[in-house]
């Protein structure tokens, strides 16, 4: 979620725009992550979609954790590709002043 925040700080032109695109992506997240909707009453459809956002992985990832299971790797591999390529557009666009 960092990566994705310094993202949207790069690319956004100021902060009334950082704050509009950081709500219409963070809100999308929090459905997918099971906020409104628990994820076992999703959709097969929606589920899936759901293991592949950063807050539907984390969420997976921290449920098996309470579970006393070590999380399995797909989870966790969702979050550290987020997490790189996120901060790859973010390096890459941030402009220094």
């Amino acid at each position: 979620m960092f990566a994705i925040g310094l993202c949207i700080a790069a690319v956004a032109r100021s902060g009334i725009a950082a704050r509009a695109i950081g709500a219409a992506a963070f809100y999308p997240m929090l459905f997918f992550s099971g906020m409104w909707l628990p994820r076992e009453l999703m959709s097969g459809a929606l589920q899936d979609i759901s293991n592949f956002t950063p807050l539907g992985a984390a969420v997976e990832a921290i449920q098996d954790s309470w579970q006393g299971q070590f999380p399995p790797a797909e989870p966790l591999l969702v979050l550290a590709g987020y997490a790189l390529v996120f901060a790859l557009i973010a390096r890459r666009f941030f402009r220094w002043e």
